[in-house]
């Protein structure tokens, strides 16, 4: 997936065997979703065109006001925005997946 798929108004994203969205907000900003379109997080553009002449992205977990990750991979900032809520989902139900 190249970044002008991210143009289109969603784009599904299969990770870790379940499916996830990113969609379009606004110009240069994308909120990821999980299957019940939970927000997990926000994509941001931060330059049209970085050191490798590619987008640079930054991804906003939630509660944050800022980027916690940047570079010109959005779909592993997308997967580090789901990566940390599996994290903060299985610290809160204790769910530790199946033996």
């Amino acid at each position: 997936m190249s970044a002008s798929e991210l143009e289109m108004s969603s784009v599904r994203y299969p990770y870790r065997d379940r499916i996830f969205h990113v969609e379009k907000k606004s110009p240069g900003v994308w909120v990821v979703l999980d299957e019940s379109h939970a927000e997990l997080g926000t994509l941001v553009r931060v330059a049209v065109e970085g050191e490798e002449h590619e987008p640079v992205f930054g991804a906003v977990p939630p509660g944050y006001t800022e980027t916690l990750h940047e570079g010109s991979d959005w779909r592993m900032l997308v997967a580090s925005l789901i990566n940390e809520s599996l994290v903060a989902e299985t610290a809160a139900t204790g769910n530790q997946g199946e033996a």
